[in-house]
């Protein structure tokens, strides 16, 4: 058997009755509870199946004989006594995650024990709707793979991380790659001879944050995605919401305000109308084309537009135009985060994405801002953190989503 056809087929549907179905359920557990937990022992497994230390033993040696999982070392479990401990094995088989984000695309591969084995980041990309841009996608990840000893048969899915609007059930993605009969995850699939999932950016970016932040142990957890627009991961009970068609999350077009600029979606008065990276970076140049000086002034000159690493590079050199207009998105983004509090009152919400990288400085008028216009009552269990792995967050999500969707573990 392929290593694909082997791991999948522990999170197939496969017709099975007696022992074996129940075998193949309790092996499905421990591959689950491994993922979830990272280590176990033998007696911890027997607990979780409510299953005999015997049967234990012998369903953990049968995955460690096929290579999923692997000893990892010895726990104490009382005087004189240690416990051998098992962990899922990194090289069983892999998956492929691809960010696409505005002016470039990263690539990574992530084993089965949830480790990323290569990244390669920041590859020049232009985000348009064209077929050389398709194609560039293409290389890019036949170059990433030919770089590789690792064999093909061993990657099992792409997952694909993309902004805008993306129907989870179909794989279409509704704002970019109308063209032909060639939409993305068969033009992928058939180039690259593997499945392809593909999921919001703001989804992935958030199941990254889930599963590698600052999370401890909170299960009702917001994260925002602060990029060029913005967007919302909702997670509930530990699992990420969806919504029935997969858009939820959507909260930069709430309509909080009354004025005629005409939002990304095309309706007016959206939160990202007031709040979001290109907002900021609009606001900027408008000052600047009143006369306002800003270290930018000449980046703009040179490439002709700026993007969000470039203020933050100001807003981190003190630049007090970029910091000036970074505090009044920052209080529109209290305001819609004070709905989410509201609505939800969840446990923990972490700031991410691009803009967090300011950190504290877009913290502090965050959180003053929520506080104004939420309920205190409501907002007073709620906890909200500066993400600490920032720009990992996106591509680790998708890796980490693709691998979770193919293993039924999502």
């Amino acid at each position: 058997m392929t290593p694909k056809a082997t791991v999948l087929s522990l999170f197939d549907n496969e017709n099975l009755s007696g022992v074996a179905y129940k075998d193949k359920v309790r092996r499905r557990k421990i591959i689950g509870h491994l993922s979830n937990n990272g280590e176990s022992t033998i007696n911890e497994i027997s607990d979780l199946l409510n299953i005999s230390v015997p049967k234990s033993t012998e369903l953990l040696l049968e995955l460690e004989e096929e290579g999923y999982i692997t000893e990892s070392g010895k726990r104490s479990e009382g005087p004189g006594r240690k416990a051998a401990m098992y962990r899922l094995s990194g090289n069983s088989c892999y998956f492929l995650g691809l960010e696409i984000k505005k002016y470039r695309i990263n690539i990574g591969l992530l084993g089965f024990d949830k480790q990323m084995v290569r990244v390669k980041r920041d590859i020049s990309f232009l985000y348009q709707e064209s077929n050389e841009s398709l194609e560039k996608i293409v290389q890019e990840l036949e170059i990433f793979l030919n770089e590789m000893e690792i064999p093909r048969e061993k990657i099992l899915g792409l997952g694909v991380s993309i902004s805008g609007r993306v129907n989870v059930k179909t794989g279409r993605i509704l704002t970019i790659y109308h063209f032909g009969d060639a939409p993305v995850k068969e033009t992928l699939e058939e180039a690259l001879k593997i499945p392809v999932y593909i999921d919001n950016d703001s989804r992935a970016l958030a199941y990254g944050e889930f599963n590698f932040g600052r999370r401890e142990k909170e299960e009702e957890v917001l994260i925002l995605n602060m990029d060029y627009g913005i967007a919302l991961g909702i997670f509930s009970h530990g699992n990420p919401l969806f919504g029935i068609s997969g858009y939820a999350g959507e909260l930069g077009h709430i309509p909080l305000f009354d004025n005629e600029k005409i939002c990304f979606c095309g309706k007016k008065g959206c939160l990202e109308t007031e709040a979001s990276g290109r907002t900021l970076i609009d606001n900027i140049v408008e000052e600047m084309d009143k006369g306002a000086n800003s270290i930018l002034a000449p980046v703009l000159k040179k490439k002709g537009f700026l993007e969000l690493e470039d203020v933050i590079d100001a807003i981190n050199k003190g630049d007090n135009l970029a910091f000036e207009k970074l505090r009044g998105i920052a209080d529109h983004l209290g305001r819609g985060l004070a709905v989410t509090i509201n609505l939800l009152n969840p446990e923990l919400i972490i700031l991410s994405g691009t803009l967090s990288r300011v950190g504290e400085l877009l913290l502090l008028p965050v959180k003053t801002s929520l506080i104004q216009h939420s309920l205190s009552l409501v907002n007073a269990d709620t906890k909200v953190v500066v993400s600490t792995i920032g720009e990992d967050a996106g591509l680790l999500g998708c890796c980490l989503l693709v691998r979770d969707k193919m293993l039924s573990l999502v």
